[in-house]
């Protein structure tokens, strides 16, 4: 049986209701060069190039067992427009990624660097007002006690001891 002789609605059906693998390869094989076109469109590195490549591969799997013809779409602008949705998509949580990277290197640039451990101990005691803050974290950072015994020791609720945590990692990345 020639498949190549089928054109995508007859090759569609025997994929979503016959499970037909072979047909299944005939459409990958034929939309490969055109999710190629798509990735170049987008200006991808050469870096992410496979990333997207795969991706656009998922998105004609699942296009292919989601389209339905009633609506009056070729397959192919169906296809062209989830691939594009998909690749924007990662287009944006690439920026981001790249934007928070960049954004954690230049808050490390102005991190102060304790070199002492004088002078770390004493950085981290002014940064706490209360006793109580500067004991759990004594406890919680420098011993690695865990949360129940430290809420023994001091005979507080587990909840008490994580609201002081949290304080303390505010306090001490908001000190210069």
């Amino acid at each position: 049986m020639s498949y190549k002789a089928y054109n995508d609605y007859e090759l569609i059906y025997m994929v979503q209701d016959q499970q037909d693998m072979m047909a299944l390869d005939i459409l990958f094989t034929k939309y490969d060069k055109f999710i190629h076109k798509k990735i170049s469109q987008f200006y991808i590195f050469d870096s992410d190039r496979d990333d997207f490549y795969q991706e656009g591969l998922i998105s004609l799997h699942k296009a292919i067992l989601s389209f339905k013809d009633t609506f009056n779409k070729t397959f192919m602008r169906y296809f062209e427009t989830v691939l594009e949705r998909k690749f924007i998509n990662l287009n944006q949580k690439r920026k981001r990624y790249h934007q928070e990277m960049d954004h954690l290197l230049s808050e490390a640039k102005y991190m102060p660097i304790c070199v002492e451990e004088d002078a770390c101990e004493n950085y981290q005691k002014q940064a706490f007002k209360s006793a109580l803050e500067e004991a759990i974290y004594d406890a919680y950072f420098r011993q690695n006690q865990k949360i129940p015994s430290i809420a023994r020791t001091y005979q507080l609720d587990p909840k008490q001891v994580y609201n002081a945590i949290y304080r303390i990692k505010k306090k001490l990345t908001q000190t210069p």
